[in-house]
């Protein structure tokens, strides 16, 4: 750089002497053209160092253009006629020529502003990212404490769901207990069990007349027949009936227990025919007692005694053959004491008087 200075510094020294000297006519044309040639060889030479200094710069990267100010210098200076100009024009070029040295140069700082990039095909692009490997979903872990007290939480809640039955259930869960130890003997316990299944559901029929059944068997008659009569107002039931009406039979009460029987008739079964045939016979009914033997027979022809039963009311009607065929069915059928066959054979003609 120091070189190019000297070299303007001397061409401006011979420019100023020059045009003191007095010019000659006949050296005219020869005199301006001494200055020319040597304003061309100076200008030769700032050339060569620009493009010395230009191809000592940092190369910019391909794809990246070169700034628009520099180019435009560039062609200027190209441009520029070289033989217009006159040594009052060197100074200025001096000038313009420091300058554009001194400034520093843009094209690098273009090139760290603008960092070449490779671009990436987006098929390989896709390629790529498709080939990360995806991270596993994070997995939830439950300490094994904490499930214990889950558990602990919930098995309480279950256990009392499963055992709370409704009062039906759980009436007849102590009606099968009762029954149990009703079969083994154990009365009293039993007694208990059926006592309480009724609290827990009152309208159960069958457990009423068990244990109106064991307290009779036990002693306590009144009781049972309280007990009887007392489920049969709360809920009006043949079976309560029937059972009231045999309690009150066992215990001579005949004529109410032939109502209560009549209350049940719906629900009779052939016993309970035979008991009704039996009481009306008592009560001198002779023709109603004997068509609830013959219903009963229905049922089950092989009984003796109500075959017995039959005859005697046939008997008391007058029907004294269809009384005598009553009793031979009866010594045929029957398991009887002595003196039961004894008349049962003479009520038949089988045997003399």
């Amino acid at each position: 750089m120091s070189v190019i200075n000297q070299m303007l510094r001397e061409l401006d020294a011979r420019g100023a002497a020059s045009s003191d000297l007095p010019a000659a006519s006949t050296g005219t044309v020869s005199a301006n053209r001494h200055p020319a040639g040597l304003i061309l060889g100076g200008l030769g030479l700032l050339a060569v160092g620009a493009a010395a200094i230009y191809w000592m710069l940092p190369a910019a990267p391909k794809k990246v253009d070169a700034p628009a100010a520099t180019v435009i210098a560039r062609q200027e200076t190209a441009a520029t006629p070289v033989a217009v100009v006159s040594a009052q024009v060197a100074p200025a070029i001096q000038n313009a020529l420091q300058a554009v040295i001194a400034a520093p140069p843009a094209e690098p700082a273009l090139a760290a502003l603008v960092q070449p990039q490779v671009a990436m095909p987006v098929p390989e692009a896709v390629q790529a990212k498709a080939e990360r490997p995806l991270s596993a979903a994070p997995k939830l872990l439950i300490p094994v404490q904490s499930a214990d007290r889950i558990v602990a939480q919930v098995e309480p809640a279950v256990v009392k769901k499963m055992t709370e039955l409704s009062p039906e259930a759980d009436a007849q869960q102590y009606y099968d207990d009762a029954q149990t130890l009703r079969r083994a003997g154990k009365f009293d316990a039993a007694i208990g069990k059926y006592r309480q299944a009724l609290e827990r559901n009152p309208g159960m029929t069958n457990a009423r007349t068990q244990l109106a059944r064991l307290l009779q068997e036990s002693g306590q008659a009144d009781a049972a027949l309280s007990l009887l009569k007392t489920g049969f107002e709360q809920r009006a039931d043949g079976g309560l009936a029937i059972a009231t009406g045999r309690l009150l039979a066992d215990l001579g009460q005949k004529d109410e227990a032939l109502g209560w029987l009549v209350r049940g008739q719906g629900g009779l079964r052939p016993a309970d025919h035979a008991l009704m045939g039996a009481l009306l016979s008592q009560a001198y009914r002779h023709e109603e007692a004997s068509r609830a033997y013959q219903r009963a027979l229905a049922a089950d022809p092989n009984q003796g005694g109500w075959l017995l039963g039959l005859g005697l009311a046939l008997e008391a009607q007058g029907r004294v053959e269809e009384a005598r065929m009553a009793y031979r069915n009866a010594l045929e059928r029957g398991q009887f004491k002595p003196e039961v066959i004894r008349f049962l054979r003479e009520r038949s003609g089988l045997l003399a008087p």
